[in-house]
């Protein structure tokens, strides 16, 4: 049967007339289908691009009314498969891109479509900021629900101590705010997008724009070891809250020509709020005296132009946590240089605001990971043709397994995680959030999607 035959799309076309539907036969499908993981292969029956609150509902009611499965995607960087759906109907936000800014310039409305790197150029014209990840090209409003890390967490916190509020679609339809409904707000706050409703607009705290000493440091890769025992020395009384410590082992293809041996490269960006260079500077002199220097591109520089271009490719991913950066794990890195151009190690390093525990009164949310801790991103990457079953492929995985299996041999990972960066079917609930909080968001789930709905979200067992 011609897809555009089946029920659900010919409701769709009653419904809402103007919305774009894409089906396999349309010559724009696959465009509109393609994920960051070019390994994820789920062929949807349809794929929209709602341009309002009013025709999400629409969708959403159309189907639920005929049990057809929903995936929700904006910048499409999960892993695993959660943006697109297998049979089923994916809602594509990035029709739905407005950027707001209050009046008192102090939050902004960011549509459910927002890409990071947009929100960050529209931002600065205004001479103002809010935090966002590495990727320039990730999806905000799941970055931000689903913890929000970046470079950004010592001075700012996570992406979830951004969000003010939030409009919602329920599986009924109905378009709430979280203003009615403070239990979803501190949901949203830490259990990812897409598991109550569709989100179409954040409000989200901003800022005067800080000024940025940011770039890359990199060190050849077999140096690892010393460098990060030399690190631990340089910020043994703890890491200055506005330097990232965020980090990338890498293959030189990944950094576009910065180097041209293996490396382990920092990330470095100082955000000074108050914008004083100076001791980014100081700083910066200290951290080059921890190994041979490969690269050195740090410079003033803003919000907007700083982060991590598309390196999309067929990947297998995993990751751990672990408590920190140490010679143990730089020998690990150093043993296992990347195997294929986009095949790399993505560090985050979560310290200062953002893992203190005190939370300002009247600020809820289930985000758990209050804590200094490193995510190791083991990105299996490829190359950007490298076909899905082919060799280059099998050797990625391999390289990023046996990364994981030494890591958990030697006794370095930390129990739980990071959930977005694990599959939906390896997340413990009650391990990842709590008893106390599986409980709190077991019961939301059952009052807002008791017919599950949105399966697809970033915690599947709810």
């Amino acid at each position: 049967m011609d897809q555009h035959q089946a029920p659900v799309i010919q409701e769709l076309s009653r419904l809402i007339p103007s919305l774009p539907v894409y089906t396999v036969s349309n010559p724009q499908f696959e465009h509109y289908r393609m994920t960051y993981n070019r390994a994820l292969t789920h062929q949807p029956l349809a794929i929209v691009r709602p341009q309002t609150e009013e025709e999400v509902s629409q969708v959403v009611q159309a189907c639920s009314n005929q049990r057809i499965p929903l995936a929700i995607r904006s910048g499409g960087h999960d892993f695993f498969g959660r943006s697109l759906v297998a049979g089923g109907i994916v809602i594509d936000m990035r029709a739905m891109d407005s950027i707001i800014i209050s009046p008192d310039r102090t939050s902004a409305r960011v549509g459910g479509g927002v890409i990071a790197g947009t929100l960050q150029q529209y931002l600065a014209a205004h001479q103002l900021f809010t935090p966002t990840g590495q990727s320039k090209t990730v999806g905000y409003v799941s970055w931000a629900c689903g913890g929000g890390y970046g470079f950004y967490v010592g001075t700012y916190g996570f992406g979830v101590d951004q969000i003010l509020g939030a409009r919602v679609v329920l599986a009924s339809g109905a378009i709430i705010d979280t203003d009615d409904d403070q239990e979803l707000l501190w949901a949203l706050r830490g259990a990812g997008a897409g598991n109550f409703g569709v989100i179409v607009e954040l409000r989200v705290k901003v800022y005067p724009a800080p000024k940025l000493y940011a770039g890359y440091l990199a060190f050849p890769l077999h140096e690892a070891a010393t460098v990060l025992e030399e690190f631990e020395t340089v910020v043994a009384h703890g890491l200055p809250d506005e330097f990232s410590g965020d980090g990338i082992v890498a293959h030189p293809d990944m950094l576009q020509g910065v180097v041209s041996e293996p490396c382990f490269t920092f990330f470095w960006c100082w955000t000074a709020v108050d914008g004083d260079l100076e001791p980014a500077r100081i700083f910066l002199r200290r951290m080059m005296g921890l190994g041979t220097v490969l690269a050195n591109t740090v410079e003033e520089t803003t919000a907007a132009a700083y982060g991590v271009g598309d390196s999309a490719s067929a990947t297998f991913f995993c990751s751990r946590n672990i408590r920190g950066l140490n010679p143990e794990i730089g020998a690990i890195f150093s043993g296992h240089p990347p195997i294929q151009p986009l095949s790399a190690v993505i560090i985050h390093n979560n310290h200062g605001k953002g893992v203190r525990k005190e939370i300002p009164n009247g600020f809820s949310a289930c985000f758990p990971n209050r804590f200094p801790h490193v995510i190791l991103g083991l990105h299996g990457g490829t190359h950007s043709n490298a076909e899905v079953g082919s060799d280059t492929i099998t050797e990625a995985s391999s390289w990023a397994k046996q990364l994981r299996r030494e890591i958990e041999e030697r006794e370095l990972a930390l129990d739980g995680g990071f959930p977005s960066f694990f599959p939906p079917e390896q997340i413990d609930v009650e391990q990842f959030f709590g008893v106390q909080a599986t409980d709190r968001l077991r019961r939301l789930k059952g009052r807002l999607d008791a017919d599950n709905v949105f399966s697809g979200g970033m915690v599947k067992c709810l």
